[in-house]
């Protein structure tokens, strides 16, 4: 039954139904949480509904996993509010953690899998209806044809989906709950950008330092990249004006969230969102650079890319510091030489590539459209203003010589 992918939908569900209703066993709460989930995932509503009303009418105690696809169910059908009612008429009574198949130590409030249900949507075109069109092919002779027609739906507003959330965040569950620390980094970081759209920044770097504390202290590559996403939502979310209040602002937060958990690194992405802040200081290359040194002081050098140094060599021409201009453009010469050299070296030796995939039947779609084109020419327009403003200071030292 488990090896569902060589078997459809309806032969599943007419092997389940044809075992007899004494048999718990095969006819449980376990199998249909199964054979609803698979028929949510092929977007067959119809057959999720039945399956929900037939363990109703066999009564088959619903648990919690029952409960979160029947608001998935609800949800994306069109029918958000139902759910939400749904839910609240049975946490007015009493026993409602026993209806909802919740454990007897749960703390009071909505379980966090069943709040993440309401993040849903109605998906566009999952509704679809089959039209019967009858056709006359001859004298006498009639035919039908079979038309798939997609449902129109009613479109949620702006501020009705507001309203929702708003709601949704007054629900919020309470952070120290196990269920949060079993959360994936990416239905976080949803949960993060909700809170800061409706303008609750504080709860939202607040929940997500708590998360931070949950997780194990070895992180995979994987989730790595997940947790930095989050650290650059919410530095992208500042509020300051651009500037000095903005930039160091943004490296509070990165120090709050850092000290969450001592396994998370900022990468070069990270450095490079904060400098953008500096565009419009009066010292911006000179503070730049000495953000450079920091980060790399205390997270190593892999903090420093390509696009960084540009980024501070931008900022130092605007300063007028050509100084470290010309430090970041030897820099980067000097890296592309070896990144050469290695290459070159790879080649003739026939050593293996030091990211080989070995999985992968093809390389990611950012490996093979990487941007280094575009990188190279913003490289050589840098390079063709810094000798422009050189020459233009050779020149302007020699008028005042001939002055004087």
């Amino acid at each position: 039954m488990h090896n569902y992918s060589h078997s459809s939908l309806t032969t599943l569900v007419n092997y389940h139904f044809s075992n007899p209703q004494d048999t718990r066993l095969l006819r449980s709460t376990r199998s249909f949480n199964f054979l609803v989930s698979l028929a949510l995932r092929q977007a067959a509503f119809g057959t999720a509904a039945r399956l929900l009303n037939a363990m109703k009418a066999e009564s088959v105690l619903p648990n919690l996993e029952t409960w979160k696809l029947t608001v998935r169910w609800l949800v994306r059908t069109g029918r958000w509010d139902e759910a939400m009612r749904r839910v609240q008429r049975v946490m007015r009574r009493e026993r409602w953690p026993e209806e909802l198949g919740l454990r007897s130590g749960h703390q009071d409030g909505l379980p966090l899998p069943l709040w993440m249900e309401f993040f849903g949507s109605l998906k566009r075109g999952a509704l679809r209806r089959w039209v019967k069109i009858p056709q006359r092919r001859g004298y006498g002779w009639k035919s039908a044809n079979f038309r798939c027609v997609v449902l129109q739906t009613s479109t949620v507003s702006g501020s009705m989906q507001v309203s929702r959330y708003r709601s949704l965040m007054n629900m919020f569950p309470l952070v120290a709950s196990p269920e949060y620390s079993q959360l994936p980094p990416r239905a976080v970081f949803f949960i993060a950008q909700a809170m800061i759209q409706l303008g609750n920044h504080v709860k939202a770097l607040e929940s997500t330092s708590l998360y931070f504390q949950t997780l194990p202290r070895r992180l995979s590559r994987r989730q790595q990249h997940a947790v930095l996403d989050i650290i650059h939502l919410h530095i992208r979310a500042v509020t300051e004006k651009s500037g000095l209040g903005r930039h160091f602002a943004q490296r509070r937060i990165i120090s709050h969230l850092l000290s969450a958990h001592p396994g998370i690194r900022p990468s070069s992405k990270t450095l490079f969102l904060i400098l953008a802040s500096l565009r419009s200081c009066k010292r911006c290359g000179t503070v730049a650079m000495k953000c450079l040194k920091t980060f790399r002081t205390r997270w190593g050098p892999r903090t420093e890319s390509s696009v960084v140094r540009r980024r501070i060599a931008s900022l130092s021409i605007k300063e007028g510091r050509l100084d470290i201009a010309a430090v970041m453009l030897e820099s980067e010469r000097t890296l592309r030489l070896q990144k050469q050299s290695w290459r070159t070296q790879r080649d003739i030796t026939g050593g293996a590539s030091p990211r080989a995939f070995t999985r992968l039947l093809r390389r990611p779609t950012g490996k093979i459209f990487h941007g280094r084109g575009a990188e190279n020419r913003k490289w050589q327009a840098l390079k063709r203003k810094v000798s422009m403003l050189k020459q233009r200071r050779v020149e302007d030292c020699a008028v005042t010589y001939r002055v004087t």
